[in-house]
């Protein structure tokens, strides 16, 4: 059932109270609906985007700039998945070396991960040398809103109120007891058994900061929240040209034959050699023809016959020639953090001030990565690539985007370093969860809805076990 506002509804009914519906709140939520576990799916923003909604996530940054926190997340049903990208992938295993858990305790719902996202579960690996594998992706057409609609609006076990803002939780003796809440301008309790925080990669630490300045004694003022917030830096790296028949006669059958563009991701062995975090990259054969010229014109000016051999090739199909993407790991930082701002919002919550700097590891990661690969593309003729100058001179980068916010409310086992358990559970606190991508310890480079969606099923699966006990 979808509500405007919680007026008419007995609040008493609801097992489990979830803020935000998002991919993490309405994945948990659709799980929880299989094991006949009723529960409140509350969505501070409306059905559909509204200017007016967004001046909510206003923030500042301090630092280094990202993109505008009033464009990089959406608050409204179906959250961030409303313009997100689609590419999804599980993470890869070496990630998790710093987590509680590690990528098995996940595999088992990658299945269900990839229903809810309506793609093939098959992600490909092949290894191209000792330090690359190629790598393959599921694009995903998801917006929740759009799927899970007529779904929920017709579910009895799923109770979605919209226009209802969180604004903080209220407790004692390591209970969660209430979460108050505003809707039509009138303050609401909301009680339950089970509080599920899943309002995205910085508000969940926004919304955890301001419960614990309302009620000190409730929420350990020990516990980092806010912390070791990251993104994934999303650049070009560089530009160049990668003989895709070429490729596939060095690979032979271990090549992964897909209709996209090509994707290669650094194995720990090169990690663990140069010291560098993760990263991969990706290369399209639908640039602009200019761009083609401009690189063959350089390649020419250093290299007279290899740039001869591919001039002749410019406009095949099998070559992929451009910019070089790339998407890199960024380390956690406890000093890259979200704390409250002194200016609040209309309903008297404080907004985020974030300070952020780039990683310079992810900038040394840029080029080792690019001037190992490089190497490999001359001494197997694959190609030619050049990283861009500043990224060679370790100057800087410029992110393109910066959407995939992760950490603040990182998981771990020690309070010290992190806010929630393996079970997602905030340290000390009997039934209060934290869901999404700001539990994430380490970034990797792939997209985090897929690993975010894997954590919202396994958060069911441990909730219905405490119900059942």
């Amino acid at each position: 059932m979808i509500l405007k506002n919680l007026d008419n509804i007995n609040l008493d009914n609801f097992p489990v109270a979830i803020f935000g519906s998002g991919p993490a709140g309405i994945s948990t939520a659709l799980e929880l609906e299989k094991k006949n576990v009723k529960c409140l799916l509350i969505e501070a923003g409306d059905k559909n985007y509204s200017k007016a909604s967004q001046e909510f996530y206003k923030g500042k940054i301090v630092g280094d700039q990202l993109t505008d926190l009033t464009l990089s997340r959406l608050r409204q049903f179906g959250g961030t998945s409303g313009h997100w990208g689609g590419m999804s992938k599980p993470m890869e295993e070496y990630n998790f070396n710093f987590w509680p858990l590690g990528a098995n305790d996940l595999n088992s719902y990658s299945k269900s991960a990839c229903e809810i996202l309506n793609i093939n579960h098959q992600f490909r690996k092949s290894s191209l040398n000792e330090f690359f594998n190629q790598i393959e992706f599921q694009y995903s057409n998801v917006r929740f809103a759009e799927k899970y609609k007529n779904h929920i609006n017709n579910s009895n076990y799923i109770f979605l109120v919209l226009n209802t803002q969180l604004s903080h939780f209220v407790g004692r003796n390591n209970n969660a007891e209430y979460a108050e809440c505003v809707s039509e301008k009138s303050t609401k309790k909301i009680y339950s058994k089970y509080f599920i925080l899943a309002c995205g990669g910085i508000e969940n630490s926004r919304l955890l900061l301001w419960s614990r300045k309302k009620n000190e004694d409730f929420i350990d003022n020990n516990l980092p929240i806010g912390k070791y917030w990251m993104h994934h830096p999303w650049i070009v790296g560089g530009k160049g040209i990668i003989r895709r028949k070429k490729l596939r006669e060095t690979m032979k059958n271990n090549f992964l034959e897909y209709d996209d563009v090509i994707h290669f991701a650094a194995k720990k062995e090169l990690i663990i050699k140069k010291k560098i975090l993760s990263a991969a990259i990706y290369m399209s054969s639908e640039e602009d023809t200019k761009l083609y010229k401009e690189i063959i014109k350089d390649i020419l000016c250093v290299a007279p016959e290899y740039g001869k051999k591919i001039a002749h090739e410019i406009f095949k199909k099998d070559l992929k020639c451009g910019n070089i993407f790339m998407h890199l790991e960024e380390d956690s930082n406890e000093n890259n953090k979200i704390v409250l701002d002194r200016e609040k919002d209309k309903f008297g919550i404080p907004l985020v001030k974030l300070f952020y700097k780039k990683s310079k590891k992810s900038l040394k990661t840029a080029k080792l990565f690019l001037e190992e690969f490089g190497n490999l593309c001359r001494k197997e003729d694959l190609g030619r690539i050049a990283a861009s100058e500043s990224i060679y001179n370790l100057e800087s980068f410029e992110n393109l985007g910066g959407a995939h916010h992760m950490g603040g409310t990182r998981m771990g086992i020690d309070k010290s370093d992190s806010v929630v358990n393996k079970d997602l559970k905030v340290h000390n606190i009997n039934n209060l969860y934290v869901s999404g991508s700001s539990n994430f310890v380490t970034s990797g480079y792939t997209n985090p809805t897929f690993t975010i969606i894997q954590f919202a099923i396994r958060l069911a699966d441990k909730i219905n076990e405490r119900l059942k006990t």
